[in-house]
């Protein structure tokens, strides 16, 4: 176990000291978070407009409420990237200290550029008449790699030429927003021109678009990569907690290489959805972990459950008692940096050993369909287990978790017994 930190300590925490100060990452995952509040709210209205329930979803449609339920989705989720654009870029500008929000702009009106505009007709008659307008395809899930590199490559232009000094000076009694305004200008200029010459070079591929080439050579591949591949699953978990082990924050280094993809595909399973279809496309997405992992990092919700009700020492009983309700709510601080997990010997197989088993198990089991695949709705990272798997696909997956909760307290019952009975040979004063 020794040798094995040192390797640790020596080649792979470096990597990810790196991965999580790396500015453009975190610009990356601070966009998700600030668009997370609007995905949340379009999920819910496509989740009260899609209950499990015959009935209500007949009455909606027959009072026409479920057009009115879907337009919160429409306008979140369905324009996803162009939420995504502004306020990745914003972030990275933040992080060089220059105004967030006129590179957050720069990237949205280049974001809309190389998006362009294409022909369509009103209906299918013969005399229909020609409507041009934006191309609405790549402004959800399928344009987040698009919304992505121009928000890096824009807000990097923008910092660069503000940086330089090529900004429009007023004097100091012009008012602050009027001033920014016109400081913005220059660098604003330089961005957008950038972009409308990529989106020229592209018209001449057999692309057409800078969205079309993105989503064919990049984003669909990794879709296809990462979408229904446990193995690649696998590696990515095993590196999360990997570094919880060692008390980094795996969740947010690996999530910011990890959550690019699997929301785009947790959005395409959304959409499939709120169109109707009874399968999903994807199994593994942003909601597939929150399936079989409960109470954080490890699903720690069981080990919580056994040393609030079974464990023999007080320290195990009163912190089993203090970290049931958070773990319930999948904050396990109090767990990893009480008992503590962190660099614990002890706990290390479990830590390592309980989500990929569990999540390979639920895997084989959605593949067969035995259990039903999450319909891929944005709901708080706070869900509680059941509640969760009942919004996410019904009675059904909600069942698989209770399941789930029980597996991770049988493969954490021997590690928690030793920890126990460690405590409880200390209170009595033993060696």
């Amino acid at each position: 176990m020794q040798n094995f930190m040192n390797w640790m300590e020596a080649h792979v925490m470096p990597v990810a000291g790196k991965l999580g100060t790396n500015r453009y990452l975190k610009a990356i995952s601070s966009g998700f978070i600030a668009i997370m509040a609007a995905t949340i709210v379009g999920s819910i209205f496509t989740l009260i407009g899609n209950l499990p329930f015959t009935g209500w979803t007949a009455w909606l449609a027959s009072t026409g409420l479920n057009k009115i339920l879907a337009l919160p989705g429409q306008c979140t989720t369905d324009l996803i990237a162009v939420y995504a654009v502004f306020f990745i870029a914003y972030n990275l500008a933040q992080t060089f200290e220059v105004d967030g929000k006129g590179a957050g702009l720069a990237a949205l009106v280049s974001f809309f550029v190389v998006t362009g505009r294409a022909t369509y007709f009103a209906s299918a008659a013969e005399d229909a008449a020609a409507v041009s307008a934006l191309s609405t395809g790549f402004l959800g899930a399928k344009g987040l790699f698009t919304a992505m590199i121009v928000a890096l490559i824009g807000a990097r232009i923008y910092v660069f030429i503000v940086k330089k000094g090529w900004v429009i000076k007023l004097p100091d009694s012009v008012p602050p927003n009027v001033a920014g305004s016109f400081n913005a200008l220059i660098p604003s200029f330089f961005v957008v021109v950038v972009f409308l010459l990529v989106a020229m070079g592209m018209s001449f591929t057999s692309y057409g678009d800078l969205h079309t080439m993105i989503f064919t050579v990049i984003q669909s591949n990794l879709m296809r990569f990462m979408g229904d591949n446990i193995f690649s699953w696998l590696f990515f978990n095993f590196m999360t907690n990997i570094l919880w082990f060692f008390g980094l924050h795996g969740g947010n280094i690996v999530g910011s290489i990890t959550n690019p993809v699997y929301t785009p595909l947790a959005l395409e399973n959304l959409a499939a959805f709120e169109a109707g279809e009874t399968v999903m496309p994807y199994i593994i997405t942003g909601a597939f972990g929150k399936t079989f992992t409960f109470g954080g990092v490890g699903s720690m919700f069981g080990l919580a459950i056994l040393m609030t009700f079974f464990a023999k020492s007080k320290q195990y009983k009163m912190l089993g008692k203090l970290s049931l309700p958070t773990t319930f709510f999948f904050i396990n601080e109090p767990l990893l940096f009480g008992i503590p997990v962190v660099l614990n010997p002890l706990f290390f197989l479990p830590l390592m050993f309980t989500t990929p088993l569990l999540g390979t198990l639920t895997y084989f089991m959605m593949k067969i369909g035995v259990v039903p695949i999450p319909h891929g709705i944005q709901l708080p990272w706070t869900m509680p287990p059941v509640f969760n798997g009942f919004l996410q696909a019904g009675i059904g997956l909600a069942i698989w978790e209770v399941l789930m909760v029980l597996a991770s307290m049988v493969i954490y019952y021997p590690f928690f017994k030793m920890g126990d009975k460690q405590a409880l040979a200390e209170e009595n004063g033993e060696a």
